[in-house]
């Protein structure tokens, strides 16, 4: 454990299967990469740890690590600048994406927003049905017992960053690196909106959101995809029932 240029404290812990899986190396390494990067609060600009300590890290060789550093520079990720180091991309210099012009209190970009997360969620759900190691099956059930948790605080942003975890730990066990930062994004996307126009709104019953997540696990435990998927889809579709209902009371109640 040590710490970046930038005080960030390096922790990760390697994936419960010690990385046996069906997939190349390097993906599996991009999809952690991501991980460290969004769990760790970089943001663009900030310097990343080097080749040799993201290898240690990861507990992989340098090869599969520079091949993956590779893959997330090709991506507008991160950029490798010689003699200097590897930095967190700014997202002006990545590819242009249809998020940039997303506005937090815009509705149709709201509903958009959410009818997005449901094709990620559904689609995370069922992979991980399918995929999940043992590992990340107990990484799931942590997560929603931290979620469970975090209802006796009544803190909305203390149940939010629960909830997110959670989700993350479902999109992890896709084995999609792809899915994993998309998913990342909308959660950055929907804590905009809850900032921009929703403080202290906690997306509906939260008796109704635990037992959502709880039945999402129970289905990727099974294996059942098709289910996970639907529990997934179902649990975003209400949540957006939820944001649209405490929109109309807004909307009628400034009348």
């Amino acid at each position: 454990m040590g710490e970046t240029g930038h005080g960030k404290v390096e922790t990760f812990v390697p994936e419960a299967d010690g990385g046996a899986t069906y997939r190349p190396g390097y993906t599996r390494a991009a999809e952690r990469i991501l991980q460290f990067i969004t769990e760790q609060g970089f943001v663009p600009g900030d310097r990343l740890p080097t080749e040799a300590r993201f290898a240690e890290i990861l507990g992989i060789s340098r090869t599969i690590t520079r091949d993956a550093l590779k893959t997330l520079a090709a991506t507008g990720r991160i950029s490798t600048q010689r003699g200097r180091g590897i930095f967190v991309a700014d997202p002006a210099d990545a590819p242009v994406s249809p998020v940039a012009g997303f506005v937090p209190t815009d509705i149709a970009h709201i509903m958009d927003m959410f009818e997005f997360r449901g094709v990620q969620e559904r689609a995370a759900a069922g992979l991980a049905a399918k995929r999940a190691t043992p590992g990340e099956l107990v990484a799931i059930d942590e997560a929603l017992d931290a979620y469970a948790r975090s209802l006796e605080a009544a803190d909305p942003r203390v149940m939010a960053a629960a909830d997110e975890s959670f989700h993350r730990a479902v999109a992890r066990a896709a084995h999609n690196m792809f899915l994993l930062d998309s998913i990342a994004t909308v959660q950055g996307l929907q804590r905009r909106v809850v900032a921009a126009a929703f403080g202290g709104f906690s997306g509906g019953p939260v008796a109704t959101a635990l037992a959502e997540h709880r039945q999402i696990l129970e289905a990727v435990r099974r294996g059942d995809a098709e289910q996970a998927g639907i529990a997934a889809l179902a649990h975003v579709e209400r949540t957006r029932l939820s944001y649209q209902a405490e929109i109309d009371r807004r909307v009628f109640r400034s009348y």
